[in-house]
């Protein structure tokens, strides 16, 4: 499951991805099968992804690089964007657990399994 909850505008990337997942919903809640594919849910999913992956590359890149001075990061450059990487993969995976346990119904997943 990717997040797309950044800002209260959806991305269109996010807007497909939340249209199949409403269809899949509406169609569970008659009791009918969705009608979704499995090829349209694989192209949502790698949309999301590389959304995703274009936030955290926008927001490490500000956080971490000031400006282009050489054409090789510093130490320091490089250690911030590891931390930020590892932060952002981090809670993106501990926030796309609790969404999904809400999701199925059941009371939020436990701090120690969301850290696995």
């Amino acid at each position: 499951l990717f997040l797309c909850t950044a800002s209260l505008s959806l991305p269109p990337t996010c807007a497909a991805v939340a249209d199949l997942v409403r269809a899949a919903m509406n169609a569970m809640a008659g009791g009918q099968a969705p009608q979704v594919s499995p090829a349209e849910m694989m192209v949502a999913e790698m949309k999301g992804m590389a959304d995703i992956f274009a936030k955290m590359t926008a927001s490490c890149y500000s956080k971490c690089i000031p400006n282009v001075k050489e054409e090789k990061l510093s130490v320091g450059e490089m250690s911030c964007v590891d931390r930020c990487v590892n932060k952002f993969l981090d809670v993106h995976q501990k926030v796309g657990v609790e969404l999904q346990a809400a999701a199925a119904g059941g009371a939020p997943a436990p701090a120690s399994a969301a850290a696995e």
